[in-house]
């Protein structure tokens, strides 16, 4: 078969342009310092990259959700060690209350501070983080609990028995928050029925109040103890999390970036090719007058 001018213009363009954008992949790998840069450089790496990516976006925003548990986690804890050191102060209260030495007079002191308690432990279930109350079950915009109308009820609570849970995995979720019914309730009707009994001088009732703020005590370790289980496996999903993210940021780095010394090697073997392509272009096209006689 005859070779045409024609055939061997178009060979020879066809060799410089190939070589020539050989040598630019080259240099942009070098320049961007990754060796995917579209679809098109690779796309069965291309789409392993994209659905790491997508798996890193994820974990980021699961990493995110478990800080922002954790934060609401321990407000709720020191919430609760501080109302266990308020029932405590009331069982100091109701153990000197019914120890038959008191007179009305003290009785009616020892209910005034008992009264304290109670205002002081009510601050502590409206607790809040960030602007969001952590006893109100999924009322979480304004606070839970409200001084009753009579001074000889208990606080009146105006959350719900809602859950808050935390999306930190993609088939994990965690409860985060404990409604104030359940935390507090208890409290606040052991500490009231204490008042009410010192204030109306009822000492044998008031020895039966120290059962019950025991109960309450019971009660908040017992919520303490779920608290501290759930705050343990939350903290080991965090690091599960994070190590996730590492072996999804190596694996994107694998498939993307340039091997830096092997690219400079690639570079220099394209500007020869690139070079060469050139050379032959130059001797294809010195033709003489003799050439067309």
């Amino acid at each position: 078969m005859r070779v045409t001018d024609t055939v061997l213009s178009q060979m020879l363009q066809d060799n410089v342009n190939s070589s020539l954008t050989n040598l630019n992949n080259i240099n942009q790998e070098i320049s961007t310092g990754k060796q995917i840069n579209t679809m098109s450089d690779n796309p069965s790496a291309a789409s392993e990259i994209l659905a790491y990516q997508q798996s890193l976006a994820d974990n980021q925003q699961y990493q995110q959700n478990a800080t922002n548990a954790q934060t609401f986690l321990s407000t709720t804890n020191s919430a609760l060690s501080n109302a266990a050191t308020a029932l405590q102060q009331g069982l100091q209260i109701a153990t000197q209350g019914a120890n038959g030495t008191e007179n009305q007079q003290d009785l009616t002191a020892l209910s005034s501070q008992v009264t304290s308690i109670i205002t002081e432990t009510m601050s502590i279930a409206n607790t809040d983080v960030g602007g969001q109350y952590v006893f109100g079950g999924t009322q979480t915009g304004s606070a839970p609990f409200a001084a009753a109308a009579s001074a000889s009820s208990p606080p009146v609570y105006s959350g719900n028995n809602g859950t808050i849970n935390a999306v930190v995995g993609k088939n994990s979720v965690i409860q985060v928050n404990t409604p104030g019914s359940t935390a507090f309730g208890g409290i606040f009707t052991a500490l009231t029925t204490l008042q009410n009994d010192l204030a109306a001088g009822n000492q044998s009732a008031v020895s039966s109040d120290i059962g019950t703020i025991n109960t309450a005590i019971s009660n908040l370790t017992d919520l303490q103890a779920n608290l501290g289980a759930t705050t343990q496996q939350l903290t080991e999903t965090q690091t599960n999390l994070q190590r996730s993210a590492t072996d999804y940021t190596a694996a994107i780095s694998n498939l993307q970036d340039t091997d830096l010394a092997t690219a400079y090697v690639q570079l220099q073997q394209a500007q020869n090719v690139y070079q060469a392509s050139l050379v032959t272009v130059q001797k294809a096209y010195q033709y003489s007058l003799a050439s067309y006689v």
